[in-house]
């Protein structure tokens, strides 16, 4: 049986961002690795100042990795005390991998600092360095890489082109109130909810919010809310909206998505929820109503606006107003969103008229009930019949 091959990526991630992604991914495929594992460090001997906390780094860095299924995030160096050295993360992974070949991933800028590292002979006998350009130079041909491969030290260099993405570049950007591209769409998310690097925390509250979806919420689902939550608020601004109640809406839309339907069924008795039997028979409706009543109980949001569209967002009601519609297309378009055939479509309908990107998506839904032989369900079919009437000005006009 083949050995397992572990590839291993260590660092601040102060916050980790597409370039660790990209060296990651790269090394999957050309070092044919199993799996990559991410190790932000919890105390590290030469990286203090504007450090974010561990446990946010932490979270970031779990929160980058979700789609990709090879990618995890190791606590080993965060809950570790005192100074964290690479050997001694090493020396732990080998003790409980003893069958695994390990592949610790670096910079070249970081290759050449190699001798400063804690025990780098012990070092070099636990893994092969997998070793990312960051320059046009070659660093194979460095003298100094020459003598630590006479000391037994492997390197293995990938392909990946260089490219040379400053964490510390980021931060300033962060600070001055950009949105760096080089930042995973659920990572900036979680930087404005919880506030870190000079981001005003936003929406009001939200922090706290999180940390109660990460208890109630899948890995998968709660990626789907940060996301839903980021496209609401870039769909508020495109169309003059309030951005933080959209944000807002997207963050906890499905607070209760993931309860059984027998317990969606005992909240709806108890509040009295006046709904029909279909949606009362199937969570996936069910979740919407019950999570307005959850964001107002549970989660402290009064705003009429935000539990409207949270609870209509699963079937669109007639009389949507432009925030029920946000909520809506975000949760249809999110950029997790598995492929469907209208997708694209929908998405550039919905920079420009939430009406006629909602109806799109409905339409869609109504192709795709047909196809299963199913049937539609009934508030649906009348939302579809009464925007279809309906002018995208008039909605605008709806505004309170």
């Amino acid at each position: 049986m083949a050995k397992e091959r572990i590839g291993l990526m260590g660092g601040s991630f102060n916050p980790i961002h597409e370039r660790h992604l990209a060296i990651a991914a790269c090394a999957l495929d050309e070092a044919r690795l199993n799996r990559v594992v991410f190790l932000p460090t919890g105390n590290p001997p030469h990286k203090h100042e504007g450090l974010a906390d561990a446990e946010h780094r932490f979270e970031m860095t779990r929160l980058a990795m979700m789609r990709e299924p090879r990618f995890n995030a190791s606590r080993a160096e965060i809950d570790r005390e005192g100074i964290i050295y690479t050997v001694d993360t090493l020396t732990q992974f080998r003790r409980q991998m003893q069958d695994a070949e390990l592949f610790y991933i670096i910079g070249e800028d970081t290759l050449l600092e190699l001798p400063n590292w804690r025990s780098p002979d012990q070092l070099f006998t636990l893994c092969t360095f997998l070793v990312c350009r960051r320059n046009t130079q070659d660093a194979a041909d460095h003298p100094l890489v020459k003598e630590l491969e006479a000391r037994g030290a492997r390197f293995w260099y990938l392909s990946l082109p260089p490219l040379d993405v400053s964490a510390s570049d980021i931060r300033t950007r962060l600070a001055l109130g950009e949105t760096p591209e080089e930042l995973p769409a659920q990572v900036m998310e979680y930087i404005r909810i919880m506030g870190l690097y000079g981001v005003s925390p936003a929406p009001t509250g939200a922090g706290a919010m999180y940390l109660k979806l990460r208890g109630a919420l899948s890995e998968k689902r709660l990626l789907h809310s940060l996301l839903v939550a980021a496209t609401a608020r870039r769909l508020a601004r495109i169309h003059g909206l309030d951005e933080e109640q959209c944000e807002l809406a997207g963050l906890i839309h499905d607070c209760a998505k993931c309860m059984p339907l027998q317990t969606l069924q005992r909240i709806a008795k108890e509040h009295r929820l006046l709904l029909d039997k279909e949606t009362l028979a199937n969570e996936n409706m069910l979740h919407g109503p019950v999570g307005a009543v959850l964001a107002e109980t549970e989660y402290g949001v009064h705003d009429p606006n935000i539990l409207s569209a949270i609870r209509c967002h699963t079937t669109g009601r007639v009389g949507m107003l432009p925030t029920d519609m946000v909520l809506y297309l975000a949760d249809k378009i999110e950029p997790s969103r598995r492929f469907y055939p209208a997708l694209e479509v929908i998405r550039n309908l919905a920079d420009k008229s939430l009406v006629e990107a909602t109806l799109r998506s409905l339409h869609s839904t109504q192709l795709y009930v047909t196809q299963q032989r199913a049937v539609l369900h009934p508030a649906t079919q009348r939302v579809i019949e009464w925007l279809k009437r309906l002018p995208d000005d008039m909605v605008k006009e709806r505004l309170p």
